[in-house]
């Protein structure tokens, strides 16, 4: 289909089964990833980033189940008749960058090695041209003597360089669309601000759309196009990070942005504010809209019906009961 996104979640939803039964956590997420643009997924911890990514990738434990709706690959879905084709989408289609390396690498592997083994396996390289690749791939990414540290093993690595390693191997069979799930979270801020800048470059030279999950507006500030705000398992806004962050529409998106401290020159500094409450636990969403509990501005509607999703400005997509002038 000539002009589809890369990747759309269309209602999508998902649970998970434990001994208690079924609990959902995905409501109904809508969501397009286009060609060369940089799309962040925001929220708290549990709002449902992270199974919005995995679900696409098929990296969701067998407890996992699609409840209703759907997604897919420029156009085509990716579940249909009973096949499950999310496998085919790693690899060459897409790669995954994850918050943790030393989680994801082998530490008894060389890391040259772990970012060769996509090539020997998917592209039928010969393990030594795999090898000189790899090395290739660690100097693109920024890796000083990458020859050398190609033959280290991942512990002998900072916590920056593993993240670089980590996006060398996302990198190496050049996928079109990167997932990026918190790849900074345990990074000092000087680190953080290169791999932030590292991906922002690979985008612009590659042409690499990435989907990247933060709960941190600021680090979605600095690289994204466009921003989806999850809350209790579905968007709640969505829409360009410049707007969205001018003036956000949702409640819960004006608390997330209160919650990121503010610096300007001349104005005196604006402190975090925190957002009362806490989420709702999974499979314990609350009727009506999930953030009313926490709202500033519930009224009778919020606890009784789910917002339907409105436009709020131009691009912008929203949940919630209120008009746009009464949440001013």
């Amino acid at each position: 289909m000539s002009g589809a996104p890369l990747l759309a979640w269309q209602d999508l939803r998902l649970s998970f089964r434990g001994e208690e039964g079924e609990t959902e956590v995905l409501v109904g997420v809508d969501l397009e990833l286009r060609k060369g643009e940089t799309l962040a997924l925001v929220g708290e911890s549990g709002s449902g980033k992270s199974a919005t990514c995995l679900a696409a990738l098929g990296l969701l434990g067998p407890n996992a189940r699609r409840t209703g709706g759907a997604i897919l690959r420029e156009g085509e879905p990716v579940w249909a008749e009973g096949v499950d084709h999310r496998a085919a989408l790693r690899g060459r289609f897409a790669g995954a960058v994850f918050q943790d390396p030393m989680s994801s690498l082998n530490p008894f592997l060389r890391v040259g090695d772990q970012v060769a083994e996509g090539l020997v396996a998917q592209r039928g390289l010969s393990r030594r041209a795999a090898r000189d690749r790899a090395v290739a791939l660690l100097e693109e990414v920024g890796i000083p003597d990458a020859a050398r540290r190609a033959r280290a093993h991942p512990h002998e690595l900072s916590g920056g360089m593993r993240q670089r390693v980590m996006i060398a191997m996302a990198l190496a069979l050049e996928p079109r669309v990167l997932v990026a799930d918190e790849p900074t979270t345990a990074l000092d801020v000087t680190t953080q601000a290169r791999i932030l800048g590292l991906l922002d470059a690979l985008r612009r030279t590659r042409g690499t759309a990435i989907l990247l999950v933060t709960h941190d507006f600021g680090v979605a500030a600095g690289l994204a196009d466009r921003v989806a705000v999850l809350y209790a398992g579905r968007v709640v806004e969505e829409g360009s990070t410049a707007a969205l962050l001018a003036a956000p529409f949702h409640p819960y998106a004006r608390a997330l942005r209160a919650a990121v401290p503010e610096i300007r020159a001349g104005a005196a500094p604006h402190p975090p504010r925190g957002i009362p409450g806490t989420p709702p636990r999974p499979g314990e969403r609350p009727t009506g809209c999930a953030f009313h509990p926490r709202c500033p501005w519930v009224f009778a509607p919020c606890a009784e019906a789910d917002p339907p999703a409105r436009t709020a400005g131009e691009g912008r997509v929203a949940r919630c009961h209120l008009e746009r002038e009464e949440a001013r």
